[in-house]
């Protein structure tokens, strides 16, 4: 964070000393004797003496003090004008060698949190936005924004269950509580300018008594679900997953109603209508916009002809894809596409989503983040159509999920990034870290660590992962054999 400074700067006003009013000055002794003797000869001769503003001695005036020094101040001001423009062009062309960024002053931060999403009406050949955080700056300096991802947020039964008894006065009283789920992770969530995550199950509401809570295979998960992961710090949710329409239409309309309520957050993937679909989201932070589109590989029971349209969960296709980015690099520097694809509980990603990343790769989207296997799946660098290269996170895994019987779904990843926008508009990604995830389950704690902060004695009593002999030491080979050493892991033992 740059330092706050400010400057001052005072101003001296010198004030010179003038006669005292009213004093006369003593006339010369010639002059007088002169004066009566004119008068003595002849009164007839006698005139008035005219006056003259020529002192021949006494004490100068302010103005005569000061107009011999005025050529040298102006000297010296014009000096230091020429001075201050030379710094600020050496100032800019060393910020334009660094990429066009420059550290803010504290000041300067301007933070947006719970600021609603405004939308901007199409002009110009351009499409309507919805845009969050117009205006932000935070101390990652203009031009860089750090991005962190997470995976499937899933609410099965058993969640429900903690959450229930987490909330209000105990379990059964319909009061629930999801925050305890993220509270080890919710400072690493908050210490990125922009979070993701994909909330897989859908916020359908009760209906009356049309609908209710419930986990697999038809998920719908109580409202204070959006409170703990709003409250946790994400800013970009994605609702369109293959269980969006697992309590069909009017759920999906709570879900929406629900989620528009909230302030400091955009969700993508589901639309009220297609004018709705059409409208880009961007984020904005330290001067760069971010888009960010979403597809999903279909839904659970259903072809997409027996759907009633594309836009309450949009359906993955080149054609749509395309257009989307063409549309998006309208109104945006940075485009984030999010796929939810591939075949589950596998480690290596399947032909679709191999092909849907290199459709997007090219149409020069920038980054690809995916998930809904339920495990983790490796980073891939894929060549772009300009030449440049684009980066597929193929699978994060299930950030939460309360699987009891298979320890490959309980870890997970936090994929994190900087973009780096420069002079003439090129993106870069650019720290590029994957970070472990593990859900840990012992009595009545539910709880997402970082591997960083997870110890042994963690792992031994993680009763999610009771049938491995070495717990820990299976969470970082696993890891590494899954995401390989082209990229940095944060597999750092916690003390």
């Amino acid at each position: 964070m740059a330092t706050r400074s400010e400057s001052s700067r005072k101003r001296t006003t010198a004030r010179g000393r003038g006669t005292a009013a009213g004093k006369r000055r003593k006339p010369l002794e010639g002059a007088n004797r002169a004066r009566r003797a004119s008068s003595a000869s002849s009164q007839k001769a006698q005139r008035p003496v005219r006056k003259t503003n020529v002192r021949t001695e006494g004490p100068k005036g302010i103005w005569d003090l000061v107009r011999p020094w005025i050529p040298l101040v102006v000297m010296v001001l014009l000096a230091l004008a020429a001075l201050f423009c030379v710094v600020k062009l050496v100032s800019c062309a060393g910020n334009a060698l660094r990429g066009g960024s420059e550290e803010p002053k504290e000041e300067q931060i301007v933070e947006k949190d719970g600021a609603p999403a405004q939308e901007v009406a199409a002009e110009d050949g351009k499409p309507a936005i919805k845009l969050l955080d117009e205006g932000r700056v935070t101390q990652s300096g203009k031009g860089h924004v750090t991005f962190a991802a997470f995976g499937d947020n899933l609410a099965n039964d058993n969640i429900l269950a903690f959450a229930d008894a987490w909330g209000g006065s105990g379990e059964g009283d319909g009061v629930y509580d999801f925050a305890p789920l993220y509270q080890n992770v919710r400072d690493e969530i908050a210490s990125y300018d922009i979070a993701f995550v994909n909330q897989e199950t859908t916020l359908g509401g009760t209906g009356g008594d049309e609908r209710e809570w419930s986990g697999y295979p038809s998920y719908n998960t109580p409202d204070s679900m959006a409170d703990a992961l709003v409250g946790a710090g994400f800013r970009v949710i994605n609702t369109n997953s293959n269980h969006t329409y697992d309590w069909w239409t009017d759920a999906i309309k709570y879900a929406q109603k629900l989620w528009n309520g909230y302030g400091g957050v955009l969700t993508i993937g589901s639309y009220e209508d297609q004018r709705d679909r059409d409208t880009i989201r961007v984020v904005e932070c330290n001067g760069v916009r971010l888009a960010f589109l979403s597809y999903s590989y279909g839904q659970n029971g259903y072809e997409q002809s027996d759907l009633p349209n594309d836009y309450y969960a949009v359906p993955f296709s080149e054609a749509a894809l395309k257009k989307d980015v063409e549309a998006a690099r309208e109104v945006a520097d940075v485009v984030v596409v999010y796929l939810h694809a591939g075949t589950e509980y596998t480690n290596e990603p399947d032909e679709d989503q191999v092909a849907w990343a290199q459709a997007c790769a090219n149409n020069n989207v920038d980054l690809v983040i995916g998930s809904h296997v339920h495990v983790i799946q490796p980073m891939r660098w894929l060549d772009r159509a300009d030449g440049g290269k684009m980066l597929a996170v193929y699978g994060m895994g299930d950030f939460v999920s309360g699987y009891e019987d298979y320890p490959d779904t309980i870890l997970s990843g936090e994929f994190s990034c900087e973009f780096v926008v420069g002079k003439k508009g090129k993106v870069s990604v650019e720290d590029i870290v994957w970070h472990p995830l593990i859900e840990h389950r012992e009595g009545t704690t539910d709880t997402v660590y970082l591997m960083r902060d997870y110890t042994t004695e963690l792992a031994e009593n993680n009763e999610l992962l009771d049938e491995l002999d070495d717990p820990y030491g299976w969470i970082i080979e696993t890891t590494r054999g899954v995401m390989g050493d082209d990229f940095a892991a944060d597999v750092r033992r916690a003390v």
